[in-house]
């Protein structure tokens, strides 16, 4: 008996465990990353853009638009700018065009849902990551013994065709809504 009661507070502090691990991960991964890509707060500088320039993934797929230029911080003179690259940007933007940008981590960001749409989508996963493990356990909690490992693996799949099915259908609202601005 006292084995039984063992193990059950060995895997709720697992199930904690895992959420804990997965909302700090997903939160420390995307949440200023989101928030700047957003447009949240005011801006950190400008950029004035010296050229845009397609960006493709290590397998040639197409992964937005970056532009290089010079950020300008926010109050500072035109000598302190610096060069810097605007990670996904709306589009390809003409040489001279202003942009305001948010900093994170020392890359820019212009206010744009495609950076956005994919930083959401992979908190999302972390935290599919975390929840499903956790829910497995808890559910072998509060019955007194191990659930099937088939349930934990479906409960994967089902929790990353979600993200990804939310994802798809944010990023195509959050892309009709860019094109009617």
């Amino acid at each position: 008996m006292a084995a039984r009661v063992a193990v059950r507070a060995v895997a709720g502090m697992l199930a904690v465990a895992f959420l804990t691990g997965a909302v700090w991960l997903a939160w420390w991964l995307s949440a200023e990353r989101m928030g700047a890509a957003m447009g949240l707060g005011p801006p950190d500088g400008v950029v004035l853009v010296d050229r845009c320039y397609e960006v493709s993934d290590s397998e040639g797929n197409s992964d937005g638009t970056n532009c290089q230029g010079r950020f300008t911080p926010a109050g500072a003179s035109a000598g302190d700018a610096r060069p810097i690259v605007v990670n996904g940007t709306t589009g390809k933007h003409r040489a001279g065009t202003r942009l305001p940008v948010r900093l994170v981590r020392g890359v820019a960001y212009e206010p744009s849902s495609a950076p956005a749409v994919k930083y959401g989508t992979g908190a999302g996963a972390v935290l599919v990551l975390g929840a499903v493990p956790a829910g497995w356990l808890l559910v072998g909690v509060r019955r007194g013994e191990a659930p099937e490992v088939m349930t934990l693996v479906v409960g994967l799949f089902i929790g990353f065709a979600a993200v990804a099915v939310l994802g798809i259908v944010v990023g195509l609202l959050a892309g009709l809504v860019e094109l009617a601005l």
